[in-house]
């Protein structure tokens, strides 16, 4: 059996989708004969790989924007896409619709057109092979008209955030189509699945829940033993990631409480950066203190979390999939604050921490960190409930072995 894996970058040396696909090879390694990685994008860094894995550098180069201009005309007179364009009148006829269905079907038919000529040069047969999108975009409704042309092939696909949820991101074209022509769409949370079943009930049969994971990380963190609050968050610095939120909730709970010592640190990069920094010397109490160190690979940031006292991790996003950072922190022991949106509300429960409103005030925040230092018997109690809803949810073997078998039985069916 041959497993194509098409990822936007991995397994370039960049941040995001390694923390996953990294260790779900290793266990897919031993199912499937043979496995190419696909990656969309070029970087200059390729990671490690284990004997074996093979990587699919040219499909990268379908997507030149001159070439997208042949594929889109090509693609552009079909059923499928005027019956979406009619369906989402009139939104579909503003510019920015058109971008993105421009780009889209140019995609797709970059990708039906790839795998075609791969699979002829490679001499690979479609009822041998399984076609896996780590993200469900334009690439899977490439791979599904694959599929109508040679139904033998199995086409399925993840699904996270961003490629899911339409309220909250721009909307997908060809999103019904899509889904009918996948064996399987895994939603990376039972929220998620939940989501695709009311939107689109008629192919209820196509859905599951496939949790991601992270390792054992060796060892556990501590909690402080010196009398200071310490806080750790993990993102990138964007609008959706609500720094400036945080940062406004720590301040509050360092002015809350000005003898309460308190030190925040937060890992991942971003333009604002720098900025957060000079805030912190600008803005802070003498009683906190703020870190930026920038991006750490999990290696490295999980090794952190074991060496260095934590008291709380803090997720004050807007909307969520369900974020790493988090399953990095409950496998080390560490309880999670979080604000209940997306999959934040399942891995967050009562047992291993606390449950912020959506879009709470930073005065929220900062009772909800005090609460740390206020109940700390509580707290010290939720850092075993993180490990357990690690171990029961969120153990990267357990998951990935799971995931694997199911591939191995679409393939067989």
């Amino acid at each position: 059996m041959i497993l194509l894996i098409f990822t936007n970058n991995y397994p370039y040396d960049t941040v995001g989708e390694q923390t996953f696909l990294g260790g779900e090879i290793q266990i897919l390694q031993k199912y499937f004969d043979r496995i190419v990685l696909v990656p969309q994008q070029k970087y200059e860094k390729l990671l490690p790989l284990p004997d074996g894995v093979e990587v699919a550098l040219d499909f990268a180069e379908k997507f030149s924007f001159a070439k997208r201009f042949p594929a889109f005309l090509y693609s552009f007179f079909q059923k499928d896409v005027f019956g979406d364009i009619r369906d989402r009148l009139p939104a579909s006829l503003s510019v920015e619709y058109l971008k993105k269905l421009f780009f889209f079907i140019s995609g797709a038919r970059q990708t039906q057109t790839w795998l075609k000529e791969w699979m002829r040069r490679e001499n690979v047969l479609p009822s041998d092979t399984v076609c896996y999108t780590y993200w469900f975009i334009d690439v899977t409704m490439g791979l599904g008209w694959a599929k109508v042309q040679t139904p033998s092939l199995k086409v399925v696909s993840r699904a996270h955030g961003y490629d899911l949820y339409e309220e909250l991101y721009k909307p997908w074209p060809l999103r019904s189509k899509s889904i009918s022509l996948l064996d399987a769409l895994f939603a990376d949370s039972d929220i998620g699945t939940n989501y695709l079943l009311e939107k689109y009930p008629q192919f209820k049969d196509k859905y599951e829940t496939a949790l991601l994971g992270v390792p054992e990380p060796g060892g556990l963190s501590q909690p402080s033993s010196d009398g200071v609050l310490r806080i750790v968050s993990c993102s990138t610095i964007n609008p959706i990631k609500r720094i400036d939120l945080l940062f406004q909730g720590v301040l509050s709970a360092a002015k809350m409480r000005k003898n309460q010592k308190i030190e925040w640190t937060h890992f991942g990069g971003g333009q604002e950066r720098q900025e957060f920094i000079d805030r912190v010397e600008k803005e802070f109490p003498q009683n906190a203190k703020g870190f930026f160190p920038g991006y750490q690979n999990q290696r490295h940031l999980i090794q952190t979390y074991i060496t260095h006292p934590v008291d709380v991790f803090v997720n004050v996003s807007s909307t969520e999939g369900t974020p790493v950072s988090i399953m990095e922190a409950i496998s080390c022991g560490i309880p999670v604050t979080a604000t209940a949106v997306g999959g934040n509300v399942e891995i967050v429960q009562e047992r291993n921490g606390f449950l912020l409103a959506e879009n709470p005030t930073p005065d929220e925040i900062a009772e909800a960190l005090l609460s740390v230092m206020d109940t700390r018997e509580l707290w010290l109690e939720k850092r075993k409930g993180s490990r357990e809803v690690w171990q029961e949810r969120y153990n990267e073997t357990k998951n990935f072995e799971a995931f694997a078998h199911r591939l191995v039985e679409i393939r067989k069916r």
